[in-house]
């Protein structure tokens, strides 16, 4: 019986939604907007793909190209990595347009990654014409456009008190009109959703089953994320006497939750774990290199000691004497201090960005939207830990390829007139190209604990407290 009357209520509630024609061209205005921003995502995400494999296409072809030379001048000649957009980019553009998208991979030197902006904290949401933020900021507004006077609109017109005189409970009213809200949401959702598997299927794009798991994991979250905003919504109506207080307060709750805490959260984040500059820290690893041992000081501590146990090993008294070139066992050491050096800054870099994101992760129990937020760019691989470890993989590829130069110029090059000598192009014909290795899928959630916990933990709150007698108490006054 009492499924019956909730069922009813929920039935009641659509058909008054209905009724109203403006709500219904909100409605339909956000539908075409999505579909707006699927689309020009979807193509942007083609042109960035294509042109990525392209760029790595035709800088392979160059470093294939080159002649007979000194291997030194072909670490120098250098190369490039491009990162391919994510899988789904085109749902969650995440930090993807304010961080690199290719490195230049040389000897003696680690590059960051170009056309990253450093000047945007990674922990901000951005206003991009995404899907992503269309559902995490338009669509609450409309659904408080649809549900702001559910409760209190009954109170103001003396509804509520006819209801609950005749037998209906408050929690059977609740109950069916948060059904008729969620039934809505799930009615607004589905169709990008649908046409994201669409467009990918149709776009001969590599459709795995690891990327519809993503897209219907995605789904479960933005369906979570609406029911959060219902259960705010109800609770916000149930405990405001008229509908225009409720109107000011969901508006209220809104801004500070969407607008206001993630800013300031990120600047106090950025405060307390301050991470350099991308100059600061080019600067600093140059300056503890120098600090380990200068290649090209003939009285550097470091290198002199090195050249002893070099020599003490091939069992020789000068370098002249050395079966391999010296000069190339210098380009190897030198590359991996400034290798070790990087790493170490690095890491520390590393570690100032978790801390941040462990600070704004206390704030999850508090704000659903930061943990939405921060799952949806993890589940969509373009958040910053997937930026990061492009880099990571970036730098490992530029390592191996100048260590092996260095070796061909140990072995290749004799020590006596260096510089002028060459070696055939064949001998770097087959080092291997740079293919970025995605994430999995449980890789990309592996720090996301915390904000599945907290969402949870904060949903259930919600209902929870709707459900207290307190509540309906309350409700019972007004009414």
């Amino acid at each position: 019986m009492s499924h019956f009357i909730s069922w009813q209520v929920c039935k009641h509630e659509l058909k008054q939604k209905v009724k109203n024609r403006t709500l219904w061209l909100l409605f339909a205005l956000m539908q075409v907007l999505l579909a707006v921003a699927l689309v020009t995502s979807w193509q942007q995400y083609q042109q960035s793909s294509s042109l990525q494999i392209s760029s790595q296409h035709m800088v392979e072809q160059q470093w294939l190209a080159q002649p007979d030379r000194h291997p030194h001048r072909v670490a120098h000649f250098g190369h490039f990595a491009f990162r391919p957009p994510s899988a789904l980019s085109y749902f969650d553009i995440g930090v993807n347009n304010w961080v690199g998208n290719s490195v230049f991979l040389e000897a003696h030197k680690q590059n960051s990654a170009n056309f990253a902006n450093d000047s945007q904290a990674s922990l901000l949401r951005f206003s991009e014409l995404s899907v992503a933020n269309l559902l995490l900021f338009v669509w609450p507004l409309l659904l408080i456009a649809l549900g702001f006077s559910c409760i209190s609109g009954d109170q103001q017109k003396g509804t509520l008190k006819q209801l609950l005189a005749i037998g209906v409970k408050f929690n059977h009213l609740l109950l069916g009109k948060g059904f008729a809200y969620l039934l809505l949401s799930i009615g607004f959702l589905l169709p990008v959703f649908i046409a994201s598997i669409m467009i990918s299927a149709l776009a001969d794009a590599v459709l795995s089953a690891e990327v519809l798991l993503r897209i219907g994991l995605l789904f479960l979250l933005y369906l979570g994320y609406c029911l959060f905003w219902v259960c705010v919504i109800l609770l916000v109506s149930s405990l405001t006497r008229m509908p225009k207080h409720s109107l000011t307060a969901l508006i209220t709750v809104w801004f500070v939750l969407l607008v206001l805490a993630p800013r300031t959260l990120a600047d106090i984040a950025q405060q307390l774990h301050p991470h350099k500059s991308r100059n600061m820290l080019a600067l600093k690893v140059q300056t503890d290199i120098r600090k380990v041992g200068d290649s090209h000081n003939p009285n550097d501590p470091h290198f002199n000691e090195f050249k002893q146990r070099i020599l003490t090993q091939y069992g020789v008294d000068t370098i002249e004497q050395l079966p391999v070139n010296y000069g190339g066992l210098i380009m190897q050491e030198g590359e991996r201090i400034s290798a070790e050096i990087y790493q170490r800054h690095y890491q520390t870099q590393l570690d100032q960005f978790a801390a941040q994101r462990e600070f704004i992760g206390y704030f999850y129990w508090l704000n659903p939207y930061l943990a939405v937020r921060d799952l949806s760019m993890a589940i969509s691989g373009a958040d910053s830990r997937h930026f990061f470890s492009f880099e990571q993989q970036a730098e490992q590829h530029r390592f191996e390829r100048i260590q092996r130069l260095n070796t061909i110029h140990t072995q290749e090059i004799d020590h006596h007139n260096d510089r002028e000598q060459r070696v055939s192009a064949s001998l770097w014909q087959d080092f291997p190209e740079f293919h970025y290795q995605p994430a999995s899928l449980s890789w990309s959630l592996s720090n996301s604990l915390t904000a599945i916990l907290a969402f949870v933990a904060v949903i259930t709150l919600l209902l929870g407290v709707l459900v207290t007698p307190s509540v309906q108490r309350r409700a019972f006054i007004h009414a």
